[in-house]
């Protein structure tokens, strides 16, 4: 279905500025002419799926032998985020397997908080200009378009942080395990002392 979806109404994508003036430049000339260059635009609407393919594939042969939650979240992610079509129910998709991986994710660091920060700064810009255009009935849909290009580049640069996030928990994890009788459930949470420590007998 995602193969050949466009819909440019409600949508983050960065893309929604292109499909926008390709249904236009459609709806401009005869039947037999749309046709072609429907094709043609087909054809254009494969190449957005090379990105998802290459990182659906490295997590998948990179994360998923490990961590096959953290995989999913991160192959969702990915796969909203570089889509052609992005509505708001998309958001649903990596939000409901956040959960599971949540706890391996070091989201109390700077880069994280700024990175979150800077998600909800794009998607109110988005909102704002998105508000214009369909409700106050003004040309911006290039400011649209900004807006989307800004929201593609900071959900980017989150996937990038939560990637960090869980290799720094992931080395603290290692840490931890090296040490007998120590190891992923004996990382205190916030607030509160760590277990005692209990010696293996020999």
């Amino acid at each position: 279905y995602h193969f050949v979806r466009v819909d440019h109404r409600h949508n983050y994508s960065m893309y929604w500025y292109w499909i926008y003036l390709a249904r236009g430049k459609a709806a401009e000339v005869a039947l037999t002419a749309a046709a072609t260059t429907h094709n043609t635009s087909s054809l254009w609407g494969y190449i957005p799926l090379l990105p998802q393919i290459i990182l659906l594939g490295f997590s998948s042969l990179g994360i998923a032998p490990y961590d096959l939650s953290f995989a999913l979240f991160c192959q969702t992610f990915a796969f909203v985020t570089f889509n052609k079509v992005i509505t708001a129910q998309y958001f649903t998709w990596y939000l409901c397997l956040l959960p599971l991986c949540s706890g391996r994710i070091k989201w109390n660091s700077k880069r994280m908080l700024i990175s979150l920060a800077v998600v909800i700064v794009s998607i109110v810009a988005w909102l704002l200009s998105a508000f214009s255009l369909e409700m106050l009935g003004w040309r911006s849909h290039r400011q649209v378009w900004i807006a989307s290009l800004f929201f593609f580049v900071a959900n980017v640069n989150l996937l990038r942080s939560i990637l960090g996030g869980y290799r720094a928990m992931k080395r603290k994890r290692e840490a931890l395990s090296a040490e007998p009788g120590r190891g992923w459930a004996c990382i205190p949470a916030k607030g509160k002392k760590s277990l005692p420590y209990i010696k293996k007998r020999q």
